[in-house]
């Protein structure tokens, strides 16, 4: 009887192993983090349609030709939670100078930008020297 209970024993023992060391495995890239090539991807893809909902529903008289943002800072963090942040300014009306401001943040772990601030600036007609006319 204990020769058969060692047996089973033995025989756990391996695949225990095994899952242990494929949940290590798996923490430690999902701690890993992402690419910074790969965040500034999907952070394109969010400005994107940012950009989309910020004109939706505004009469095209209204906006400037080519409606843009401008990604005004991107800073990478080695500690936290948020690994990455970026500041964005929105340009698309014509006739009123005035940009929305949206500040974003790289959640390590989830592996995903978080918008975190959305304010409008108005601008005076020479301090900011990136809006195109």
């Amino acid at each position: 009887m204990n020769r058969l209970f060692s047996i089973q024993k033995k025989g756990l023992i391996i695949p225990l192993i095994l899952t242990l060391l494929v949940t290590v495995a798996l923490v430690f890239i999902s701690c890993s983090g992402e690419s910074d090539e790969k965040a500034r991807e999907k952070l394109k893809v969010i400005l994107n349609d940012d950009l989309k909902a910020i004109i939706e529903g505004i009469d095209s008289k209204n906006l400037i030709d080519e409606p843009y943002y401008d990604l005004v800072r991107y800073q990478n963090y080695d500690e936290g939670n948020y690994s990455k942040r970026a500041v964005v300014d929105f340009y698309f009306l014509k006739d009123v100078n005035v940009k929305i401001i949206r500040k974003y943040r790289y959640h390590r772990v989830h592996r995903m930008w978080d918008r975190y601030f959305n304010e409008y600036s108005f601008l005076s007609d020479t301090s900011d020297t990136n809006q195109k006319k």
